[in-house]
C-alpha cells in the first residue's frame, strides 16, 4: 500500500516535535501541489497557504522551490522502489518466479500516484534535466541492483544463457513496466495488457534461456 502521513495529537508532541511534524506536513502539501499542478503550475506561495507553513520557515528549510521538488520527488521514487521491492524472488522456478514479478511491477508503475509523478518528471526534464536524471537514477537503482543479483546468480548457476546480468535487469524492467497507454492516459483494458505483458516476458525468458 501507499504510505500515508500518521496524524499525530499535537497536544502531547514537545515543540522540538512540533518542528519536525510542521516539516512532514508542508512536504505532504508539496507532494499533494506538486502532484496537480506540476513543478511550473505550483507556487511557495500556495504551498505555505495550504501548509499553514510560513515562507519564510519553509525557506529556511529548503533554499528555493526546486530544493522542495526534489525532496518531494525523492519521496514518491523511495515509495515506488519500496512497493517494488516487495516481491520474493525464487531462484528454484526463476521463470514462474519472473512472470509474477512482471504483473506486481506493472501493477506499481501503472498506480495513478505514480502515474502523475512520471508525467510530472517527464513535463520538467527540459527545464530541470539534471534533477531529473537524479530521480530517475534514484527511482531505479535498487530494483535494478536487486534484479542484476538475481539474473547473474542464475547465470552462475547455468540456468541462463544471457551473458550480461546487468543488462539483462534492464530489458526484463523495461518490459515489465508495459507500453506508454496508462502514462498517456489512454484508456485500456487491464487484463488485455497483461496479456500482453505475459507474451512479452515469455519471448524474453526464451530468448534468455529461463524456464
Amino acid at each position: 500500500m501507499i504510505k500515508e502521513t500518521v496524524i499525530v495529537d499535537r497536544r502531547n508532541i514537545s515543540p522540538k516535535d512540533l518542528s519536525k511534524e510542521r516539516l512532514e506536513l508542508l512536504v505532504d502539501e508539496a507532494t499533494k501541489a506538486f502532484l496537480e499542478k506540476g513543478y511550473t503550475g505550483c507556487s511557495v506561495d500556495h504551498i505555505s497557504r495550504t501548509s499553514g507553513v510560513s515562507k519564510s520557515t519553509i525557506y529556511r528549510h529548503f533554499p528555493d522551490k526546486e530544493a522542495l521538488y526534489e525532496v518531494v520527488n525523492q519521496r514518491i521514487a523511495d515509495e515506488q522502489a519500496d512497493l517494488v521491492m516487495d516481491f520474493d524472488l525464487d531462484s528454484s522456478k526463476p521463470g514462474q518466479s519472473l512472470r509474477a514479478y512482471a504483473r506486481h511491477i506493472y501493477h506499481v508503475d501503472t498506480n495513478p500516484r505514480f502515474l502523475e509523478f512520471f508525467r510530472m518528471l517527464i513535463s520538467e526534464a527540459g527545464r530541470l534535466p539534471q534533477l531529473t536524471a537524479r530521480l530517475r537514477e534514484r527511482g531505479i537503482a535498487t530494483v535494478l541492483g536487486r534484479l542484476t543479483d538475481f539474473f547473474q546468480g542464475l547465470i552462475d548457476a547455468n540456468k541462463m544463457s544471457h551473458p550480461d546480468a546487468r543488462q539483462a535487469a534492464v530489458t526484463f524492467y523495461v518490459l515489465a513496466r508495459g507500453n506508454f497507454r496508462p502514462l498517456l492516459g489512454v484508456e485500456f483494458d487491464l487484463e488485455v495488457e497483461l496479456k500482453r505483458l505475459d507474451v512479452d516476458i515469455d519471448i524474453y525468458l526464451k530468448g534468455s534461456g529461463i524456464r
